[in-house]
């Protein structure tokens, strides 16, 4: 576990991040270390991942990312800056500004250890890569996601490169609902996923009566609506299948164009997959 230590590094951080979903969450663990090290947190990342990092760190000064980092400048002075973008003229700009150290993460790793405890590693106490997985969403601990018969597929992703064919995972819920008979299935999509969504109304399956479908206008609803789910999760490699593994949820995650030991999702319950493996034969 993490050792709680005094702020030897700093008194303030300001921590930049951009990215999506998943990018976000995987930098949860490094902002719960940096607690640990700073007497003061200042976050800034697209105001409509507010309402996650509210719950997790409240201890944290929320920025919006999108309105730029002039109105953050004051805070400069002795602080420590962390980002996820090598800007040169950035960099020089918030160095100049009397900060005690600019360090810059790589965001896109393609090899090495997972990036989660790539971050934390930097700061000199390295992690185990088994303690990283636990249920970072869930605000009550004790309470761990258990299997029901209720089965939630999220075919989309943020690349349509990332997703496996919509037809294996109609293929894999057929045989799911022919071990639990009595089971509900709901096929969820992102405003993003709306060709997606459409593909799947016109398939026969979707007309089945244990079957269902929900277009999220909003991550906030999504997330709500996913923390009372008590079944199984399925999905690319994406934003939800991550939140559903931090919240601790037993989660089914395929791979396709980027690396697992990279990018799995962290939570207590998750199973891992590449792309050759075929959804209907895991569960």
């Amino acid at each position: 576990m993490y050792k709680r230590r005094q702020c030897s590094l700093g008194y303030r951080v300001i921590l930049f991040r951009s990215g999506g979903l998943g990018d976000i969450l995987l930098t949860l663990p490094l902002i719960k270390k940096l607690e640990d090290l700073f007497k003061e947190i200042i976050i800034c990342i697209p105001s409509k991942y507010h309402f996650l990092l509210q719950q997790f760190s409240p201890k944290a000064q929320l920025n919006d990312l999108d309105e730029g980092d002039e109105e953050i400048m004051k805070y400069a002075d002795g602080s420590e800056v962390l980002c996820f973008w090598n800007d040169p003229q950035w960099v020089i700009k918030w160095k100049s500004a009397g900060t005690s150290r600019v360090r810059v993460f790589d965001s896109r790793p393609s090899s090495g250890d997972h990036f989660s405890k790539s971050l934390i590693d930097q700061f000199g106490e390295p992690v185990d890569r088994i303690e990283l997985d636990k249920p970072w969403l869930k605000l009550d601990e004790g309470s761990i996601h258990r299997h029901s018969e209720n089965l939630w597929i999220h075919p989309g992703s943020g690349s349509h490169k990332k997703n496996q064919p919509l037809s294996e995972y109609i293929l894999f819920a057929r045989n799911w609902l022919q071990k639990s008979p009595t089971g509900r299935i709901i096929f969820s999509f992102g405003e993003a996923d709306l060709n997606l969504e459409k593909e799947f109304s016109q398939q026969t399956f979707s007309k089945n009566s244990h079957v269902g479908s929900k277009i999220f206008s909003s991550l906030e609803d999504f997330y709500l609506t996913l923390m009372k789910h008590g079944g199984i999760f399925a999905g690319n490699d994406s934003g939800p299948s991550h939140m559903a593994a931090m919240l601790g949820i037993e989660t089914h995650v395929w791979f396709r164009t980027t690396s697992p030991r990279v990018w799995a999702p962290l939570g207590p319950s998750v199973k891992v997959y590449q792309a050759d493996s075929v959804p209907s034969k895991i569960l």
